[in-house]
């Protein structure tokens, strides 16, 4: 696990620098970005054994933060999000990832991106037993994910964009306690972020 997040910033960090090496002026036309993000997620998820396995799925919201780079044409972010679950199945759910996007410049007033995140995802859940009951021990979750992002950012100035896309996070995560295997599928997710933006140095 370690060592995919570990080849995920070795290829980020080649990327930029193939990039600064094709444009003289990589540094004078890039720019910092911070970003206060708030969006809306469903996580399927299965429980159960191979001959009784239910499937679900949770609705969950989320806050994040998130800092990062961009050229005219690329963007760099390393970001956290806490999702928040209403039904209480799940004691918390974090992401510590990176996204790497490619940005269409379609007019002026808005860019479309489209781009890939990777990173680590901890979770804590209370699940269903066979009889529909909760369990009574939680089950904990460290595993990566990596998926793909889509989306646009309106420019509402020279320093703030309104960024608004859709994520998806691919888990494939699995965790056996008694039998029972509570597995994390997918995570699909809409979310709105305002990105603010300065000249680097």
């Amino acid at each position: 696990m370690k060592n995919k997040i570990k080849s995920m910033l070795v290829v980020s960090s080649l990327l930029l620098s193939s990039v600064s090496f094709a444009n003289e002026n990589f540094y004078s036309q890039t720019k910092s970005l911070v970003g206060i993000e708030g969006g809306y997620s469903s996580l399927d998820y299965e429980n159960g054994v191979k001959t009784n396995n239910t499937q679900g799925s949770v609705s969950l919201e989320n806050v994040g933060l998130k800092i990062g780079a961009e050229t005219e044409d690329y963007r760099v972010f390393i970001s956290g999000n806490y999702f928040f679950d209403a039904s209480s199945q799940y004691d918390y759910l974090v992401t510590y990832g990176l996204a790497i996007q490619y940005k269409f410049n379609v007019t002026k007033v808005f860019n479309i991106y489209l781009g890939a995140n990777g990173g680590l995802m901890n979770v804590k859940v209370r699940a269903k037993g066979a009889n529909g009951i909760e369990e009574t021990f939680s089950r904990t979750f460290s595993d990566p994910y990596f998926g793909g992002d889509l989306g646009a950012n309106i420019h509402l100035g020279d320093s703030v964009d309104l960024e608004l896309g859709g994520r998806v996070m691919s888990v494939q995560a699995d965790n056996t306690i008694n039998g029972r295997t509570y597995r994390i599928d997918n995570i699909v997710q809409a979310y709105g972020s305002l990105i603010f933006k300065w000249q680097m140095d």
